[in-house]
């Protein structure tokens, strides 16, 4: 308990702060209560009216929903007259008093922005700043930080190491992990703070090696751009990127304690909308796939599907065979492919011109006929009188047309010049027919690249099975053939979105970027990675390459997070070494403690290493008391480690909400262990030219401890920089 004078005070307002905002729940909820109960009748005005209110009450009530989090967790107080007010409280959500005063400002708020801006250099006119420790919504301690001397603190010089808060800083980076990950809304520093409150209308990529805290800034400025810009995104909405569904679930609660809920989150196969892949591509052909020629590619391979007849073709109407020709079937598809719209839209237009066509000759057959005054009895249309340029003649045309299009051996003749087409179904013929992916490609990919995307058809589940790669290709090619049915939405009309956040940027395949890019309705966003932290077959890239196929915004920044608040020195040691070995030209980011854990080596052989796993994550489990333990190995060897540590008692789940996870590194990217317990590390990822990289992403994923489980498959010079640094 801190014995700080003021701490009875802060503890006393902390309460009145909690019983106004239990108040300002209480009056959202009564209005809506109000509403729900006044008579469902009334005009459609009234009703609206209703719906509106019933709306605002639940987004308010979601606001103010903060759960066990502290409300309250910091203060600033003035020096100079910015105005009447001095003090001012910092917390998650606005609470105002019964004259509706501010009790505690919006941490998004300008008024709030000297909490995390402001350093001994720049004091941004503050005397004082002051972090509290909640817990259980009693104030435990009081950390101030002063600005009268100017000497911001003991810390070595520069901005990146001017620590905001240090005690609370290293309070929440000590803290054991729960596979949830925590907002850092009470820690946020002055370089973290810059990229958040960073202008909506840029695209911002945000480059930090591990630990520095890159995923939760985006996930707070996500939260300062719905506050900042309220009307236009609550209506456009907000998009956060997850690499993989685990991920997903380790981040969806940080956005709702920052009192937002409307913000989506999804995968890049949940963005694509054809289902979580079930193949593991080949990294050979996940280079092809992703590559940025494949939307040539797939829009030649529509386009091939659009022929015209190489023979002509006979219809019977009534008494008569009609001609559909090879003359008129090229000249419905020449004006179709100029035309815009989908594939399957273009399709009516192909159907309409060549009835037209039928109809027109049909009616000068019947015409001659009449005039020989030959019978046309058994013609399946009706006969009236029809008099010429009339309103008859134009509805007998009309009605014959649509007698026409609905014929089933019409129908097959359009099929066979422009297809009715699926994604899925396009996809997997193209797969299946070399001579098509030779058609397609031939003039951008070389036959080599061309086999990969080779595969033999079959009447199995397992032709609809895709890969991540295929499912990006599925949703490019949906954006070109539009829907299967004419019932529903326009299927060029994709929901966009205002802002848009990519997490693990770097992996991007081009094909994914330009998928990503089709939803962004201006080019606003945020793009957070490490070039060095890459596994992608493409290897690493800059920056600039990964955001090319991206739509351009007004301006594109690129800023470096370079303080890691995660990784002890310990660890990084190490695994800058390791860095160095594929990225020499990046800069390292500086851990900013040491946790007096040296990293450490077992050495196993084939015939005991069950038993040493077993033994080795029990005691991990012992030594993060209620903490976390990850265990990475190759994704091969995921569901075998996983049985070996369930049938020794370890319960391992399939989330992350056990206290043991057995994970492949690419699962890996983004969470943190309090201790990491690493097996293969010379084999992490199937393509050994970026096995560097991944044992690195493994290798940093934790807190306090690694462990490096040593089956004679560590890197040699891995072994010999452990035994150095022990």
């Amino acid at each position: 308990m801190s014995n700080n004078p003021d701490l009875a005070a802060e503890q006393k307002f902390l309460a009145h702060a909690y019983d106004r905002l239990e108040s300002m729940r209480r009056a959202a909820q009564e209005m809506m209560e109000s509403v729900l109960a006044t008579p469902k009748g009334g005009t459609h005005q009234a009703r609206a009216e209703r719906d509106v209110v019933v709306r605002q009450s639940l987004t308010r009530l979601e606001r103010l929903e903060i759960g066990d989090q502290a409300l309250c967790f910091g203060g600033i107080d003035y020096s100079g007259s910015l105005s009447e007010v001095s003090e001012f409280h910092i917390g998650r959500v606005a609470v105002s008093d019964d004259d509706m005063e501010p009790l505690v400002v919006d941490w998004r708020a300008p008024v709030a922005e000297p909490f995390y801006r402001a350093t001994g250099k720049d004091p941004m006119e503050l005397s004082r700043r002051r972090h509290f420790a909640v817990e259980h919504r009693q104030v435990v301690s009081i950390e101030d930080e002063y600005f009268s001397s100017g000497d911001f603190s003991e810390l070595p010089e520069g901005d990146d190491l001017q620590l905001i808060g240090p005690g609370a800083l290293f309070a929440a980076v000590t803290r054991a992990r729960t596979g949830r990950m925590a907002d850092i809304v009470a820690t946020i520093q002055s370089q973290q703070d810059q990229i958040i409150r960073a202008p909506l209308s840029e695209t911002l990529v945000v480059q930090g090696g591990p630990g520095t805290g890159k995923t939760a800034v985006a996930l707070h400025r996500a939260a300062y751009l719905l506050y900042t810009h309220r009307m236009r995104l609550e209506l456009q909405g907000v998009l956060v990127m997850a690499p993989n569904r685990t991920f997903a679930r380790y981040i969806d609660n940080v956005l709702p304690s920052l009192g937002e809920t409307g913000v989506e989150i999804l995968t890049v196969e949940g963005l694509a909308g054809f289902g979580e892949a079930r193949l593991q591509e080949e990294p050979e052909k996940e280079l092809v796939k992703g590559d940025l020629r494949m939307a040539a590619f797939i829009a030649k391979a529509i386009r091939d599907r659009q022929r015209p007849l190489k023979v002509d073709q006979y219809l019977a109407i009534g008494a008569f065979m009609v001609k559909i020709s090879v003359k008129d079937s090229v000249e419905a598809v020449r004006i179709a492919r100029r035309r815009s719209g989908s594939h399957n839209q273009r399709r009516k237009f192909v159907e309409s011109f060549l009835a037209v066509r039928l109809v027109e000759k049909y009616l000068a057959k019947r015409e001659l006929r009449v005039r020989d005054d030959l019978t046309v009895s058994d013609i399946a249309v009706p006969e009236p009188d029809l008099v010429p340029g009339g309103d008859d003649e134009k509805d007998v045309r009309k009605d014959i047309a649509i007698r026409v299009r609905k014929s089933a051996q019409f129908q097959a003749v359009i099929q066979r010049i422009w297809p009715k087409l699926t994604p899925e179904t396009f996809l997997s013929d193209l797969y299946s027919h070399m001579p098509l992916i030779r058609l397609a490609g031939r003039e951008v990919f070389t036959e080599a690249e061309l086999a990969h995307l080779h595969r033999p058809n079959s009447r199995s589940e397992s032709r609809f099975s895709w890969s991540r790669a295929d499912v990006i290709l599925l949703n490019e090619a949906r954006t070109l053939i539009g829907n299967y049915s004419s019932k529903g939405k326009n299927p060029d009309e994709e929901r966009g979105y205002g802002h848009i956040i990519v997490d693990e940027a770097q992996d991007l395949t081009p094909m994914a970027a330009r998928m990503i890019g089709r939803y962004s309705l201006s080019g606003s966003m945020t793009l957070v990675g490490d070039t060095a932290q890459s596994t992608s077959p493409f290897g690493s890239r800059s920056w600039d390459e990964v955001i090319a196929p991206l739509p351009k915004a007004k301006s594109t920044s690129i800023v470096q997070l370079n303080v890691n608040y995660r990784t002890p020195e310990e660890v990084m040691d190490i695994a800058g070494e390791v860095m160095k070995r594929f990225a020499p030209e990046l800069d390292l980011a500086t851990s900013i403690r040491k946790s007096g854990e040296s990293v450490v080596l077992v050495k196993t052989q084939s015939d005991d290493f069950d038993q040493v796993l077993i033994s080795t994550v029990e005691d991990e489990m012992g030594k993060v008391d209620f903490g976390t333990v990850g265990v990475i190995v190759p994704r091969d060897r995921v569901d075998r480690v996983k049985s070996i540590l369930n049938n020794a008692g370890i319960e391992v789940g399939i989330s992350l909400a056990t206290p043991v996870s057995v994970l492949a590194v690419d699962e890996a990217k983004g969470l943190e262990f309090d201790s990491v317990v690493i097996s293969g590390a010379n084999r992490l990822v199937g393509n050994y030219s970026e096995n560097l990289q991944a044992l690195y992403v493994a290798m940093t994923r934790t807190t306090k401890r690694l462990i490096i489980l040593d089956n004679q498959d560590t890197p040699e010079f891995v072994v010999r920089l452990v035994s150095s640094h022990n």
